[in-house]
Parts: structure tokens; C-alpha cells; sequence
């Protein structure tokens, strides 16, 4: 018997829907939350309807009783099973064709792969919803703010971690990357954290990529002109800093672009950056420039000192001003009396040696480049630290790994549809 036209089926759900309204709607005065209530369950009585009634329609189609079998025999369709498919509109009963294989005797049903199925029978949409909840807050977590968001089905923990590990895999074989050219001069950072894991601790190798603009506010939008990327892994730096440079490669308007590559001093950044990226001019971030500042004021007048705050403020504002020849002869003028300050005055000497080509701060400024304003501390923080450095966690790094490349991908595009990274089913 053929099933009903659309049209009623339409007229079904909407007459279903309008009596459901006609006997709750309010008859007196009520409270706004009543309001937003009714419309709530209203809304999911017609998601739920709608998503019901076409799934049936859908799983009940099948081309033929034959399908090919992954071992490379056939397999025979042997009647429609019924398997409780997690929607994003709640638990539904889906009856799918079953095809069994006489040649490896293995039974699949098509129709899970073709619409990927993932762990606990959820459906891409719930897959990329609970991956994006999981980047956020520990799989424990998880679940219990997405039910105060209202989600109309429950899973357990496990099935949670699976469901991240799988998007974040295929994050991490695809990363999602801008593919427009830069707007504006590009400007480039890469560092190192550690994170806590049950072997002790394992260095994350994190980068970013942006366009600077002095004079972007502090709101959402002005954020999302900068473009931002992040990177992270936990695999070698001279793998990091090449998928960095070669996204870089690729947004540089023109050769010519400046792209104001940062780093924090350490030597294996700059090496990097002349092994990837040869047309670049190589700019000491000043938020580390500060942090060493500070080190030495310390120790020269004091922890904390009015003394050592006036000195910290005359030497930012003779680097932002002139470049480093200020600094450098200040600190050689400085003689300490303690061996820990003898140790200081070594350390911190030597580093702005080091770099003293990278200091101009007065010519990058002109040039409106980025100086550093703890970029890449800030993805650090925003890749690690906000989702794996919280109290009490430890990781496995082979498990850390795909989620580290999918909080980076979620970071660098808040708007990334995930369901377009659940390919295969991985039922549990």
C-alpha cells in the first residue's frame, strides 16, 4: 500500500501541532518563562515529528536485495531491522535493510554508513554537537550542560570521548584551514607548554597566525578580523612550525607581504622559521621582552620596587621609542654585589644580545606591524590551558593528540560545521 502524499502528512503534523497549542495555550495571565516554554515543547513536538516521519520514509528505500560486501563477495538483504537512532531531536526508531554475507558471514546495514552512524547510534549532527561541547569542558561534563542546553537525549560518558576522538581524527588527517589571502599585513607566533599527562608531563607545540589591527576593538567581531589560526600538537617542533609557515605560504597576499614572524627568544623558533619561512622579518615578541624586564628590575632594585617599576617603564618605553641600545648599555652599567644577581645580570644580558636584531620596535611600529602582545601565550592558554591544563586532569598523549587539533580548529573557526568530519560509523 503506497504511503501517504507529503501534503498528508504535513496536514498531520500541523493539525497535531495546532491542537497540542489550542490546549495549553494561556487562558489568564502568565510568566514569560511559561511563554518560552510552550513554545519550547511545541518547536520540538514538530522537530521531532518531521525528523520522524522522513527518517521512515528514507531507511525504507533500497535499491536492490544484492549489495557488495567489504571482503568482496556479496551480501543478500535478509529483511529491515530496527535500531534506535540517536537525533538531535531525541531517540527515534529507525528500521533499516539488513544484508548478510555468506562469503565472510558478516551482516551490516548500509544505511548506518551512508548517514554515519557514530557511537551509541548518534547521528552526525549529535556527533558534531557533543564534540563541540567536549573541546569546552571535560567528556564528565559534558553531558550535563548539554542537557541544561535542552538536548532531548542522554549519553553516557564513554560514548562522549569516542564520539570526540573520532571528529577530532578527522580533524586532524583535514584541518580546516582559511584558504583567502590576507587582508592585511600576517603576522606569526609559535611556543611550547607543558601538559599534565600520567607519565609526568608532555610539551604542546602551539602557533598562530593572524592579521594585526592597532585599531580593532575588544568584541567579538573585531576578534574575528583578525583572522586568527591555531595550531597544536604534541608532535616535534620542526613538524609545527612547518604546517605554520605553510599556511602562512598561503595567505601572503603577495611575495612581498611583511609577515612579522614572533617568537620569545628561544632558538629552536627562529631556526625554524628560516628553514620555512625565508621571506619574513623576525620580531622578538615584547610581551617576553617584559617578562625579562621584570627579571631584571627584581634583581637589580627589588621585588616589586617603585624603583624597579620606573626602570621597567624607561626601558619599554626606549625600546618602543629607539630600539635597543638604551637597555643594552643600562644593564651592562649594572653591577651586582650578589651572585644571584651577578646570574641575573649574565642571563639577561645575554638574551638581549641574542636578539638585539629583532628589538626595533620604533621601525616595526612605523611599519604597523605586530610587536607582540602575548599572542601566542594567549594560544597557549586558549588551546591548552582552557581544556587541558584544568585541576586534576591528566592525559595520553596518543588521546590528547586529536583533541588538541580539534579545539584548535574550533577556536580558528567558531562558526565549523563538524559534520562534515563523521565519515564511518563506530557503533558502540
Amino acid at each position: 500500500m503506497p504511503s501517504p502524499e507529503p501534503k498528508e502528512k504535513i496536514q498531520r503534523i500541523l493539525t497535531e501541532l495546532a491542537a497540542t497549542l489550542e490546549r495549553e495555550w494561556p487562558q489568564g495571565e502568565v510568566h514569560i518563562n511559561e511563554i518560552e516554554d510552550l513554545a519550547q515543547r511545541a518547536s520540538d513536538q514538530l522537530r521531532r515529528e518531521v525528523t520522524q516521519e522522513i527518517l521512515g520514509e528514507q531507511s525504507r528505500r533500497r535499491a536492490g536485495n544484492q549489495v557488495a560486501c567489504s571482503c568482496g563477495g556479496r551480501a543478500v538483504y535478509r529483511g529491515d531491522y530496527s535500531l534506535p537512532y540517536v537525533t538531535g531531536h531525541g531517540r527515534m526508531p529507525v528500521h533499516r535493510a539488513y544484508f548478510y554475507c555468506a562469503q565472510c558471514k558478516q551482516g551490516h546495514c548500509p544505511l548506518d554508513r551512508v548517514w554515519g552512524l557514530g557511537p551509541a547510534n548518534t547521528t552526525p549532527t549529535v556527533q558534531a554537537l557533543v564534540a563541540a561541547f567536549a573541546v569546552e569542558v571535560a567528556y564528565t561534563r559534558s553531558m550535563g550542560l548539554l542537557e541544561r542546553a535542552g538536548v532531548p537525549f542522554h549519553l553516557g560518558t564513554k560514548s562522549i570521548e569516542l564520539i570526540a576522538q573520532g571528529v577530532g581524527r578527522e580533524v586532524q588527517q583535514n584541518p580546516p584551514r582559511l584558504s583567502t589571502r590576507a587582508e592585511r599585513s600576517l603576522a606569526v607566533a609559535v611556543d611550547g607548554t607543558i601538559m599534565p599527562t600520567r607519565d609526568g608531563g608532555k610539551e604542546v607545540r602551539c602557533g598562530v597566525i593572524y592579521e594585526p589591527d592597532w585599531d580593532a576593538g575588544r568584541t567579538p567581531a573585531a576578534e574575528r578580523g583578525l583572522r586568527k589560526e591555531y595550531f597544536a600538537t604534541t608532535a616535534s617542533r620542526d613538524q609545527l612550525i612547518q604546517s605554520v609557515c605553510a599556511q602562512v605560504e598561503r595567505r601572503r597576499p603577495t611575495p612581498e607581504t611583511v609577515v612579522a614572524a614572533l617568537g620569545d627568544g628561544a632558538p629552536w623558533i627562529w631556526r625554524g622559521y628560516a628553514k620555512y619561512l625565508p621571506q619574513r622579518l623576525e620580531i622578538l615578541d615584547f610581551y617576553h621582552v617584559v617578562t625579562h624586564l621584570k627579571a631584571a628590575a627584581d634583581a637589580w632594585y627589588g621585588e616589586g620596587t617603585e624603583k624597579g617599576k620606573l626602570w621597567i617603564a624607561a626601558m619599554k618605553g626606549a625600546l618602543k621609542g629607539g630600539g635597543p641600545d638604551m637597555l643594552l648599555r643600562s644593564l651592562r652599567a649594572w653591577r651586582p654585589t650578589t651572585a644571584a644577581g651577578k646570574r641575573v645580570r649574565t642571563r639577561e644580558l645575554g638574551y638581549f644580545r641574542k636578539n638585539r636584531q629583532r628589538m626595533n620596535y620604533h621601525a616595526y611600529l612605523e611599519q604597523g606591524l605586530a610587536i607582540g602582545s602575548g599572542s601566542v601565550e594567549g594560544a597557549c592558554k586558549q588551546v591548552v590551558g582552557g581544556r587541558f591544563k584544568r585541576a586534576g586532569m591528566r592525559w595520553n598523549v596518543a588521546t590528547a593528540e586529536p583533541l588538541l587539533h580539534l579545539r584548535a580548529a574550533v577556536l580558528s573557526q567558531p562558526g565549523l560545521d563538524l559534520r562534515q568530519y563523521v565519515t564511518a560509523p563506530m557503533l558502540a
